[in-house]
C-alpha cells in the first residue's frame, strides 16, 4: 500500500493515475466509416472520402488511421500505440448530393479540430443527413426535362421536338426517383426509364411535326447519362487510386448498355418515320444558352443550393461558348472540349480563390456541372446501337456500320478523356483545400 496526502491506495491504482485512458478505437473507427459511407454517397471522389475519414478519426484521438474505400464498402484500421482495431462498413447507393456533401466536409472539419467526441459525430451526421432535404419531386423531375430538352437543342433537334422532350424527360425522371424509392436495381431503372422516355419522346415529335426524331429520342434518356461518376472514376485513376475508379468506370458503362437496350427497344416500336436527317447547326448564343439551362438543371438533379445553381449555369455557358467557339475554327470535339473543360476550370478555381466567395466547397463540382453539357451522350448511344446492328446486318452493310461505331466510340473516349484530364491538370495545379478550414 502506498500513502499519498492522507489517502490509501493500491500500487496499481497509483500508476493508473498517470496513465491516459485508453480510447475506444471501436466507436472512433465507426465514426470514420459513417463520415466516410456518406461522403461516398454524396459521389465525393476516392481522395476526399479518404482524407474525411482520416479527418475524423485522428480528430478524435487516433494515433493513425489506414482506410480503404471500395465501390461496395469501406473499411478502416485506427490504432493507439501498439492497439489497433479494424471495422468495414457497406456502402449504399452512389448518388450525387452537393448540400449534404458540403455539410459532411464541414463536421470533417470540426472533428479533425479535436471539436467533438465520437457521439457528437454520429448525431451531427444524422442531423445533416435530414438537413440537407432535396428539392421538391416535381422541381426535380421538371428540372430533368428542361435540361432534356436543353440538351436536344445542343444535339441540334428541331423546335418541334423540344416541348416532347421536356415532357418526356419529365416523365422519364420522376418514374425514375420512384423505381429508386423501391429500391429497384439501378440498371435495370436506366434501361426502363430509357425505353419509357425515348419512346414518349418519338411519338410526340412525330405528331408534333418534328423531322428529327432519332435525336429527340436520344435527348430524352440524357438525364440518365452518369457525367459525375464518368469524371470521377477518371480522377480517381489519375489520383492514384484504380481499384475504385475502375468500378466505377464499369459502372458506368453498365449504365450506358442499358441506356442503349432502353433506346434500342423503343426504335424497335418506330418502323415508320423517317430518322436518319441531320441534326441542325446553331450558333454561339444558342449553344452558351441552352448549355447554361442544361448545367443548372442538372445541378437541381445534384441538390446544389440556390447560389450554386446560377453559378453552375454561368460555367455551363462558359463551357458551351468555348467549345463552340474551337469548333468553328475548325477543331474536333474532342479537342474543342478539352480546351472549354480548361477554361471552366480555371475560371471556377479563380473564383473559389477571391476573398469574398462563399462557394468554395463546391468548386470542382461546378466544374464538373458546368462540363457535363459537353458529354457526347448521343455519340455513346449511336456507338453502342451501331455495335449491337452488327448482330442483324447482312456482310454487305457491316463495314460502313461497324466503321461508324467506332467512330463513334473513339469521338466518346477522347472527349470524355479530354475533359476529365483538362479537370484533373488544373485541379492538380491549384491545390485549394477540399474540406473548410
Amino acid at each position: 500500500m502506498s500513502i499519498i496526502k492522507g489517502f490509501e491506495m493500491t500500487t496499481s491504482q497509483a500508476l493508473d493515475l498517470g496513465e491516459k485512458q485508453p480510447l475506444d478505437l471501436a466507436s472512433i473507427a465507426m465514426a470514420a466509416l459513417e463520415a466516410g459511407r456518406m461522403l461516398l454517397s454524396t459521389g465525393a471522389k476516392c481522395t476526399v472520402v479518404r482524407s474525411g475519414m482520416i479527418m475524423v478519426a485522428t480528430g478524435l484521438g487516433a494515433d493513425r488511421a489506414d482506410v480503404r474505400v471500395g465501390f461496395a464498402s469501406i473499411s478502416v484500421t485506427v490504432g493507439d500505440g501498439p492497439r489497433t482495431v479494424t471495422r468495414m462498413l457497406g456502402v449504399g447507393h452512389h448518388g450525387v448530393n452537393m448540400k449534404l456533401s458540403h455539410r459532411l466536409r464541414s463536421i470533417c472539419a470540426r472533428a479533425a479540430r479535436g471539436e467533438m467526441t465520437c457521439e457528437e459525430v454520429h448525431a451531427e451526421l444524422a442531423a445533416a443527413e435530414k438537413a440537407s432535404v432535396r428539392y421538391p419531386a416535381f422541381v426535380v423531375a421538371l428540372a430533368a426535362g428542361i435540361a432534356c430538352a436543353a440538351f436536344g437543342r445542343l444535339l441540334g433537334v428541331d423546335w418541334p421536338a423540344f416541348v416532347p422532350i421536356l415532357v418526356a424527360g419529365t416523365i422519364g425522371q420522376w418514374v425514375r426517383m420512384r423505381m429508386v424509392h423501391f429500391h429497384v436495381n439501378g440498371f435495370v431503372i436506366a434501361g426502363t426509364v430509357a425505353f419509357l422516355s425515348s419512346l414518349l419522346a418519338a411519338f410526340m415529335s412525330i405528331y408534333a411535326g418534328s423531322g428529327l426524331i432519332q435525336v429527340a429520342m436520344t435527348a430524352a434518356v440524357l438525364m440518365m447519362v452518369p457525367g459525375i461518376p464518368a469524371m470521377n472514376s477518371q480522377m480517381d485513376i489519375i489520383e492514384g487510386y484504380p481499384t475504385l475508379g475502375s468500378a466505377r468506370a464499369l459502372s458506368v458503362g453498365m449504365i450506358l448498355i442499358f441506356l442503349t437496350i432502353g433506346v434500342g427497344l423503343a426504335r424497335l416500336c418506330l418502323t415508320g418515320p423517317d430518322m436518319s436527317m441531320e441534326p441542325l447547326r446553331n450558333g454561339i448564343v444558342h449553344q452558351m444558352v441552352f448549355g447554361a439551362i442544361a448545367a443548372a438543371g442538372f445541378g437541381v438533379l445534384f441538390n446544389f443550393n440556390h447560389g450554386n445553381l446560377l453559378l453552375s449555369g454561368v460555367v455551363g455557358a462558359i463551357a458551351l461558348g468555348v467549345r463552340t467557339l474551337g469548333m468553328e475554327e475548325g477543331w474536333n470535339l474532342a479537342t474543342a472540349s478539352f480546351v472549354a473543360a480548361l477554361t471552366v476550370a480555371i475560371v471556377v478555381e479563380m473564383v473559389g480563390f477571391l476573398p469574398t466567395n462563399k462557394y468554395c466547397q463546391a468548386g470542382k463540382a461546378l466544374a464538373l456541372a458546368g462540363c457535363i453539357p459537353m458529354i457526347p451522350g448521343s455519340a455513346a448511344a449511336h456507338w453502342l446501337i451501331g455495335l449491337f446492328g452488327l448482330m442483324s446486318h447482312t456482310p454487305v452493310d457491316a463495314v460502313p456500320v461497324l466503321t461508324a461505331a467506332i467512330q463513334s466510340g473513339l469521338l466518346v473516349i477522347f472527349t470524355i478523356g479530354g475533359i476529365g484530364s483538362a479537370l484533373a491538370i488544373v485541379s492538380s495545379l491549384a491545390r485549394r483545400p477540399e474540406f473548410p478550414e
